[in-house]
């Protein structure tokens, strides 16, 4: 009896960068940030099927919302220091 062993493919990589900017997004109070991470890591699952191109397309929408989800560095400076 062989134990079949799923390939460890870019899938999973990908998952774990989603999963650690929800994180990072969490940590901010981010919350657009955290709701776009979590989805780039969902839609990064294996199990969906979804062709290349279009997996591709969402992912990099989901990079881009990400990137432009969080305030302004300054904010983000006054929350860190004042320790809310």
């Amino acid at each position: 009896m062989s134990n079949h062993k799923p390939k460890f493919t870019w899938h999973y990589y990908s998952m774990a960068f989603g999963a650690l900017g929800a994180m990072l997004a969490a940590t901010l109070s981010a919350w657009s940030a955290l709701v776009c991470a979590i989805a780039f890591g969902l839609l990064s699952h294996p199990v969906l099927k979804f062709k290349t191109v279009t997996r591709s397309v969402f992912l990099v929408l989901m990079l881009i919302l990400y990137a432009f989800a969080f305030p302004d560095a300054s904010v983000v400076q006054d929350v860190m220091s004042s320790g809310q």
